[in-house]
């Protein structure tokens, strides 16, 4: 027994909270409240089964725990049952991928033969497209040539980080091969002047530069497409040369 001098007399293990003053009767209560940690919705099928197993043999004889609820009854024939559930979608995945491997093989066989079945029909056939649909096959279409351009859209300039450089860009035009850009000053009170070509090039973005800081410049895009096609020129779109 021990007195302070508070007047507080301290025995049978009784521990002072020092920093509230309060009285705590019992130590295993100041130093843990420890909770079960489970996080099952965390953990992957096999994880969860392991985890089962293992509390399985650890509480299975532990006089810690003498009459666990639920009980071995309930417990253990519901953790054999998803075991064996586990184990048999094993058991079909394996089998389902034979077979897929040897559904993937047999497909290549097959596209052989109806290659050669192909062949044979078309050369029978000798061109006739009746004769070809009788057989259970499709006519090969034939080739469809662009006779039109249209003209690139969402064409923008914007000022480039540099002094002087103006970046343009579009939305890219169906079959075309290339992409022409002209450019002209723009003043709102003068007369506008002459286009100019500045670029000739397959993407439908450019980096303009050596402009002149301050002036405002319009800018145009032309694609050009097989068999020297030519759309129309895109909208102009205007812009200050930072």
């Amino acid at each position: 027994m021990a007195n302070w001098d508070s007047g507080i007399t301290w025995d049978s293990g009784a521990i002072v909270g020092w920093a509230t003053g309060l009285t705590i009767t019992s130590k295993q209560q100041f130093i843990s409240m420890a909770k079960v940690k489970l996080e099952l919705r965390d953990k992957t099928n096999e994880q969860l089964r392991d985890f089962a197993e293992a509390h399985q043999t650890q509480i299975t004889g532990n006089p810690n725990f003498p009459t666990p609820q639920p009980t071995a009854a309930v417990y253990d024939p519901k953790l054999a049952d998803y075991t064996a559930k586990l184990d048999a979608i094993e058991t079909a995945e394996t089998a389902l991928q034979t077979l897929r491997t040897q559904r993937d093989t047999l497909r290549g066989e097959l596209e052989l033969l109806l290659n050669g079945r192909g062949s044979y029909v078309e050369s029978a056939a000798e061109e006739d497209a009746a004769k070809i649909l009788s057989a259970g096959f499709e006519i090969v279409s034939a080739p469809t040539t662009t006779s039109s351009l249209p003209a690139p859209t969402n064409v923008l300039a914007t000022m480039g980080a540099k002094p002087g450089e103006i970046v343009i860009s579009g939305s890219a035009v169906p079959k075309a091969k290339s992409y022409i850009y002209e450019c002209r000053e723009h003043a709102e009170d003068a007369a506008p002047g002459a286009w100019t070509q500045i670029k000739v090039g397959t993407r439908i973005t450019y980096k303009a530069t050596g402009l002149t800081s301050g002036k405002r410049y319009a800018f145009r895009i032309m694609a050009l497409g097989p068999k020297d096609l030519e759309s129309p020129w895109s909208d102009e779109s205007v812009c200050m040369a930072p």
